[in-house]
This record gives C-alpha cells, sequence and structure tokens, in this order.
C-alpha cells in the first residue's frame, strides 16, 4: 500500500486555493445579483416610472386618465350646514329597483338594525329611544318616516349618509345598502305595499 505524501506545506496550498475558489465563486455570485449593469438589460423594480392616485399623467392620447370624470361630485365634498336642504340631493338618482323584493328585505333588515330604535318598527317615529314610544326615551321629536313622502330618494339617501339635525349620520352604512333602506322607508310610507 502506498501512502498519500500530505505534507504541511502541500495541505496549506491545497486550502488556500480552496479559500480563493470560494471567495472567487462568492464574488462572482454576489456581483450577479448586486446590480444590473444597464436598465434597457434588466429593468428592475426600483426604475419603474411610479405613478402617484391623482397625478397628472399622460397617457396614450389622453390626459389624466386616472382623474375622476367630468362633472363627477366627491364623496367628501363639502356639505351644506346641518338644517340647509341642498337641491343637488334631489339628482341623486335610485340605482334599485325600488319594487324588487331582495332590496326590500335587505332594507328591512338594515332598517331593523340601525333605524328602528328611534323610529319604531312601522316607522311612527315611536321607537324604544323617542319620546313617543311607549316608554318614554330620550329624545325628544322623532319624525315618523312618513313626513319625508315629499321628498325625493336622495334626499333621503343623503340624509342617512350625513344625518339631520337630530338624526345622526350613519355614513358607515354603505352606499348600496342606503339604497334599500330608502327602499324599504318607501315600502313603509306606502303602507307596506311594494
Amino acid at each position: 500500500m502506498s501512502k498519500v505524501d500530505v505534507t504541511p506545506s502541500r495541505a496549506r496550498r491545497m486550502s488556500v486555493h480552496a479559500l480563493t475558489l470560494f471567495v472567487v465563486v462568492l464574488m462572482s455570485g454576489g456581483v450577479a445579483c448586486w446590480e444590473q449593469w444597464s436598465e434597457a438589460w434588466f429593468p428592475q423594480m426600483k426604475w419603474q416610472k411610479a405613478v402617484q392616485a391623482f397625478e397628472r399623467v399622460q397617457f396614450q392620447d389622453r390626459v389624466d386618465p386616472f382623474m375622476p370624470p367630468d362633472g363627477a361630485v366627491a364623496i367628501d365634498a363639502e356639505a351644506p350646514p346641518l338644517g340647509q336642504y341642498d337641491p343637488a340631493t334631489d339628482a341623486l338618482v335610485n340605482p334599485t329597483r325600488p319594487g324588487d323584493f331582495r332590496s326590500l328585505a335587505r332594507g328591512q333588515e338594515l332598517f331593523d338594525t340601525y333605524c328602528i330604535t328611534c323610529h319604531g318598527k312601522a316607522g311612527m317615529g315611536d321607537g324604544p329611544v323617542s319620546m313617543a314610544g311607549a316608554k318614554t326615551g330620550p329624545f325628544a321629536g322623532v319624525f315618523p318616516v312618513v313626513t319625508a313622502t315629499g321628498r325625493s330618494d336622495g334626499y333621503i339617501y343623503n340624509l342617512i349618509r350625513r344625518g339631520g339635525t337630530r338624526m345622526p349620520s350613519y355614513q358607515r352604512i354603505p352606499a348600496e345598502d342606503r339604497w334599500d333602506i330608502v327602499n324599504y322607508v318607501r315600502y313603509l310610507q306606502r303602507g307596506g305595499q311594494p
């Protein structure tokens, strides 16, 4: 059997070569992922053009493609002070069908959740917290829903959203659900007729 001659100098040279090879591999791998040499070769995320919300930009033949359409009204636009009538609310058009039974069922569910405590089951202003209730409550002047018969759907929708002089704002109710409540209020105003 022959013995392999491993002298300290040979072992040292082998370890130096291994270390050099390791450093070269590490450096070449690190450089390959470190930076791209040309923006045209490898466009990275950091070189992309950022467009902020509602920023004015030119896109193809349109200017401001992310801007709202002309005539749009912001949902947080300045509203008239409480108690003042805003004629713009009459322009809101109910997108749901007032006689849709699913809308009425959803409207009743929401009315029973948010409105019944003041307006009562039949919408007569005699809910449990109203002074007109069976057990006189703390709130005076809760109007029956029939007092808004002459008002538009947009007015009732906006009253739910913004509140009134005595009524709190229910802006947390989503827009589609507010229209369902409007439909249910109209149902109550007609005496329970769809």
